[in-house]
């Protein structure tokens, strides 16, 4: 809403001020500080909106950038935290969100170490990020994933490792198997080829 309202604010500052007139004592119904204050409030609410938008798709897997929003969210917070006029809403934002995220869920940590362009080196810089701008301190807790990684893994392979290693070695078939490109190209002494392209004029 605010992003389409600040695109017309002088046609809306002018529609107030002409159909609500004030005395020369009476301050405007609407003024630029107004404004200042809408413009500052859309630049602190976008990436919260673009976050929701990112995080509510349907086509793509989401749980891999649960952390990497996180990280931009609580950057925000810590640039608008000694901001005059967002001071107070931030401070209180602030630690609400540390109370609910200073616990990472577990399945968002493994989305996000699963990712090859993440893994286990992404992930300790993450959480160095979060300690930062959060102020929590996260090394038990990367201690902790590894371990459950661990775990994951040793079930993982105790369930489907032996089935892997029944699974009969094949023998190499790289450049050995047939297809029609191979009959294509071949290098073929057929008398017909001959025939066939001397009876061009190059």
């Amino acid at each position: 809403m605010l992003k389409h309202l600040l695109l017309y604010k002088n046609n809306f500052s002018v529609f107030i001020n002409s159909n609500y007139p004030r005395g020369e004592d009476e301050p405007r119904l609407l003024t630029d500080d107004h404004w200042t204050v809408a413009a500052r409030i859309f630049e602190f609410l976008e990436l919260f909106y673009d976050a929701t938008v990112a995080l509510s798709g349907v086509y793509y897997p989401t749980s891999p950038l649960v952390l990497h929003h996180m990280v931009l969210i609580c950057k925000h917070l810590k640039c608008y935290e000694n901001d005059a006029l967002l001071r107070p809403v931030v401070t209180r934002m602030k630690d609400v969100y540390i109370k609910y995220w200073k616990d990472i869920p577990m399945l968002y940590s493994f989305a996000f170490i699963l990712d090859p362009r993440a893994k286990l080196k992404g992930f300790n810089k993450l959480l160095r990020l979060l300690s930062k701008f959060l102020g929590v301190d996260y090394s038990s807790y990367l201690t902790e994933v590894r371990a459950q990684l661990n775990i994951m893994y040793k079930r993982y392979d105790d369930k489907f490792g032996a089935v892997k290693r029944r699974t009969p070695t094949q023998p190499p078939t790289a450049g050995k198997k047939k297809s029609a490109w191979d009959d294509i190209f071949a290098d073929d002494d057929d008398d017909t080829s001959d025939i066939f392209f001397n009876s061009w004029t190059w």
